[in-house]
């Protein structure tokens, strides 16, 4: 059932869905706007290695709905009100979230994005042709980017690379020539990335713990002059 939660989001689904051997939870947030006739453009989240729960993306929720999006996010297996298995691919679960992301009836499932956090990043890199394949995002944010010049030309849409300058992962090389490579790959892509300072590679303020303002604002800059999602 559909529940009202605090400002920022209009309203909350809680959904229960199969991975690969094992039942994972969910939620799709809405924004407080009316919904478009087609539905509201989706943002899927992908995780990174340690933040394996859907409470660890709030910011990203609040951030999507406030534009007019609606954000899925999800408990990892053996996190959350997610179950455990010791059989089953990690992948196939994050494939079948998204699958049930945009199946959702309130979607539109032409207009989605995917957010990536760090190690989600690789995940999304090896599974790109299989996520595709479920729907094909109108573009990509590499939040805290861990595909090089190499690797990030094999995401064939707009993407934009948004990286703390204290990541391990050195900023010249995963931001700006990952990106400059994506651009010469696909110059009709413009170049996109963002360093944000005093972060950690989540993007959340060293002090404080809450999301690096300037990186947000890039964010919502993108996907509205990118993707065409604003409120």
């Amino acid at each position: 059932s559909i529940q009202e939660v605090p400002v920022g989001v209009g309203a909350t689904e809680y959904v229960f869905f199969a991975g690969d051997q094992v039942q994972l939870a969910g939620q799709i947030d809405y924004p407080a706007t009316p919904k478009p006739f087609r539905g509201y453009p989706i943002i899927f989240i992908i995780q990174h290695a340690t933040c394996n729960s859907r409470n660890g993306y709030a910011h990203f929720a609040r951030l999507g709905t406030e534009m007019g999006a609606a954000v899925f996010r999800w408990d990892k297996r053996g996190t959350g009100k997610s179950g455990s298995s010791g059989g089953g691919s990690g992948t196939l679960d994050a494939l079948n979230a998204y699958k049930t992301a945009v199946s959702q009836p309130n979607v539109d499932r032409t207009r989605a994005v995917i957010i990536a956090q760090n190690e989600g990043t690789l995940l999304l890199h090896d599974a790109w042709v299989a996520f595709k394949d479920v729907c094909n995002p109108l573009g990509v944010v590499l939040a805290g980017n861990m595909l090089d010049e190499t690797e990030i030309q094999r995401l064939d849409v707009p993407v934009t690379s948004v990286m703390s300058k204290s990541d391990w992962n050195d900023w010249k090389i995963y931001g700006q020539q990952a990106t400059a490579s994506h651009y010469k790959r696909y110059p009709q892509y413009p170049q996109s990335f963002y360093t944000a300072a005093n972060s950690n590679r989540r993007l959340m303020l060293e002090r404080g713990g809450v999301f690096h303002g300037g990186a947000a604002q890039f964010i919502r800059e993108w996907l509205a002059v990118t993707c065409k999602i604003s409120s």
